[in-house]
């Protein structure tokens, strides 16, 4: 039998209109892109512009401030050079605020974690009240900072604080948290993890919500023991949200200033970069210079951060 010759509609190419129509089609369509994207521009111009007002045109002054000697009255008295670098990085009382900075961020990251890490996995379970607990636990993000710091510091007074009172009854004696140097920086690092554990407690929640179960219900019928199951997989999996996580909260540390301060009353046992900034800004003969370079200096260590989490987000975008 002879084969069935094709159908004249067959032949017919998917685009049979004449060229010239096709071109004027496609001129069409790029005219109404670019109309797009200059009507999105007019949209987001008004936010660039406002940001470059409140956040780009400040943070250009403070570094032309920092190579300047200046007060807040009257901030540009003349070029200095690197003279305001060496004074920061000359004074002790800047080195002081580093070594504070250092123990409080790495302690309320550990702490914050650890706790947040702890709940998640235990209300990522069905158990009684689930979300009527994870309201109470989210109230220390939304708290504002000075209820919340005034409040610790009620608890954490040398005679009529909540936890002397228990500690004393029960036989111990009273521990003089804002007075002992040691005790000062364990309480403000005590105090940041309360305020920061809701956000990892949200973050890994999330995460460990996505993970699949199948894995560890394999492992659980190989004989995995529950430390087992976390550690090599449960934790292997989490591990890029909680780096990101770890970096984050350490630039929001490095950044807290509402927390030593509010909690200690600005003692000289918790003064962090942020407050070492702020005070050497006010005061002094060369007030705003020296504390726009410390500011600089501070914004270079966060720059550096903010590299490393990007880095961080990019990698886990890739894993994904």
């Amino acid at each position: 039998m002879a084969a069935t010759a094709p159908l004249a509609a067959d032949r017919v190419p998917a685009d049979s209109r004449p060229p010239g129509r096709r071109r004027r089609s496609g001129s069409r369509h790029d005219s109404q892109t670019r109309r797009d994207r200059l009507f999105s521009i007019n949209l987001a111009l008004p936010s660039i512009l406002l940001l470059g007002f409140a956040q780009i045109w400040p943070m250009f002054q403070g570094i032309t401030y920092s190579f300047q000697k200046g007060v807040m009255a009257k901030p540009s008295q003349g070029w200095v050079g690197l003279d305001n670098y060496r004074t920061v990085l000359n004074d002790p009382a800047f080195w002081d605020a580093v070594q504070f900075t250092i123990v409080f961020t790495i302690g309320g990251v550990v702490l914050s974690y650890a706790l947040g890490l702890l709940l998640a996995l235990a209300l990522v379970r069905n158990i009684p009240m689930r979300g009527f607990i994870r309201v109470g636990l989210i109230l220390p993000w939304v708290v504002p900072p000075i209820v919340g710091m005034n409040s610790w510091r009620w608890m954490l007074q040398d005679q009529a604080g909540a936890v002397n009172q228990v500690i004393t009854f029960f036989g111990g004696e009273p521990i003089f948290f804002f007075n002992d140097p040691d005790m000062t920086v364990l309480a403000v690092i005590i105090a940041k993890a309360w305020r920061s554990f809701p956000f990892m407690l949200v973050s890994l929640m999330a995460t460990l919500a996505s993970l699949d179960d199948t894995i560890l219900e394999a492992a659980s019928i190989d004989g995995a023991n529950s430390w087992q199951k976390f550690w090599r997989i449960t934790f292997p999996q989490i591990l890029p949200m909680s780096a990101i996580l770890w970096v984050l909260m350490t630039i929001w540390s490095v950044n807290d200033y509402e927390t030593p301060y509010l909690l200690t009353n600005n003692s000289a046992n918790a003064r962090n970069l942020m407050i070492y900034t702020f005070d050497t800004s006010i005061f002094g003969i060369n007030g705003l210079g020296v504390g726009s370079a410390s500011a600089v200096i501070t914004l270079a260590v966060l720059g550096v951060l903010a590299y490393f989490m990007l880095k961080l987000q990019r990698a886990g975008g890739n894993d994904r």
